[in-house]
């Protein structure tokens, strides 16, 4: 990487961090571009260059996103499908509930914002995408079985993961339930599928988290019950 890329680098990351801390603080509506470049220290037309406007800058929060859990699928500890597939979502776990008042303003964005639609498909399909070409990689490997079309498994994990995040923007789970709720839906979607191994890790996973797994009540009615 030259020297005016690793500059470039820097600038757009550090651009997303202020934008993160803005919108957290005043929600995605009261995030301007002059606000944004004065935070991220760069002048407006810089900040232009660099993303194009306000959902730009959803969209590069959006491709580290998915870096982050691409590399959690690849760093992942053991070599197995099941090892990988905890490692991404358990990385996308950490992503989301790091910045926490960032994440929920970004869930409820996407829910009410016509605006958001197209980048909406094109995170379920950025996502879809990545999860399908494990899923392939593990029908070669035979740790799930032929018939299934990947594409298909992937875009219900996805859909169990948005549930899951939407259950813990509106309060109804903690941030430990989350993430047992978002494990735990993963491995029974697979295990119908998975074969030898894999389904022996990934039942073992589900009956350790049973146990946490809230039933979706709000975190009040739970405390009381």
């Amino acid at each position: 990487m030259s020297l005016l890329e690793e500059q470039k680098a820097e600038r757009r990351s550090r651009i997303l961090a202020a934008a993160r801390t803005l919108i957290a603080a005043r929600g995605y509506d009261g995030l301007t571009m002059r606000d944004l470049a004065h935070a991220s220290r760069v002048s407006v037309p810089t900040l232009y260059n660099l993303f194009g406007g306000k959902h730009a800058i959803l969209l590069g929060e959006l491709e580290e996103t998915i870096a982050t859990v691409t590399a959690g699928f690849e760093n992942a500890q053991g070599d197995g499908f099941a090892a990988r597939a905890f490692g991404g979502v358990e990385a996308a776990n950490e992503d989301l509930l790091g910045a926490p008042a960032y994440s929920r303003e970004l869930v409820h964005l996407f829910l009410v914002s016509a605006e958001t639609r197209p980048l909406r498909r094109q995170t379920e399909e950025r996502f879809v995408a990545m999860m399908a070409e494990r899923l392939t990689e593990a029908q070669a490997k035979g740790e799930i079985v032929r018939w299934v079309d990947p594409v298909a498994v992937a875009g219900r994990e996805y859909a169990h993961y948005v549930q899951a995040m939407i259950q813990w923007a509106k309060g109804d789970l903690d941030a430990d339930e989350f993430r047992a709720v978002a494990v735990y839906g993963m491995c029974l979607l697979l295990l119908g599928i998975a074969r030898g191994e894999t389904a022996r890790v990934l039942e073992r996973r589900a009956r350790d988290l049973q146990p946490r797994v809230g039933a979706g009540r709000p975190a009040d009615a739970r405390k009381g019950g």
